[in-house]
């Protein structure tokens, strides 16, 4: 089951920046220095819980400027949509009458609306 993490991370001063390049991890969809409680946001996708637990605790908290993380799961992350098969309705060509402006259609030539021929 594939499991999508927002791993909130807190830096020593002056460092954020260096976590943000964690995204050229494998899992690390996006990674953010942001302004707040914590200095840097991650999104992680994995294949299960035990590949993310690796990602987090042997690559990320061991950054030498890691000072804490705090991991949120995604509780409801949508499965791969299959493609819906639309119908679409019959498409009607009009045009618009030269006198009087209402839609007439296509083919016809006469409008029924001002009387005008064509």
């Amino acid at each position: 089951m594939v499991v999508l993490a927002y791993v909130l991370v807190k830096m020593k001063p002056s460092t954020s920046k260096e976590i943000v390049a964690s995204r050229l991890i494998r899992g690390v969809l996006m990674a953010h220095s942001v302004l707040g409680r914590y200095d840097a946001v991650l999104v992680i996708k994995a294949d299960d819980v035990q590949s993310l637990n690796k990602i987090i605790y042997d690559v990320i908290e061991k950054h030498p400027n890691v000072v804490a993380t705090e991991t949120l799961l995604s509780l409801f992350y949508p499965p791969k949509e299959e493609p819906h098969n639309v119908e679409r309705p019959p498409s009607v060509i009009s045009y618009h009458c030269p006198s009087c402006r209402n839609l007439i259609e296509a083919g016809s030539t006469f409008c029924h609306f001002c009387g005008f021929k064509k």
